[in-house]
């Protein structure tokens, strides 16, 4: 959901916690135990944002090869 990029693109725990809001307002409604996961496990979710954003950025691309490539 590209909705989500900005939560795991974010460069601080905080602005991630923000930007959750975002797929709150468009999904909340449609998928509200989605988006009442994320929320409740935000804490685990966010130690993703201890790492560098170098490897934050390896750690969330999808894609294995482009991955190895960066």
């Amino acid at each position: 959901m590209k909705d989500l990029k900005p939560v795991y693109q974010a460069i601080s725990k905080d602005a991630g916690e923000e930007a959750l809001l975002l797929p709150e307002e468009r999904w909340g409604s449609k998928y509200p135990i989605v988006i009442q996961s994320w929320q409740n496990k935000w804490d685990n979710l966010s130690h993703y944002f201890k790492y560098p954003e170098d490897i934050r950025q390896i750690m969330f691309t999808t894609n294995i090869i482009e991955s190895v490539h960066r």
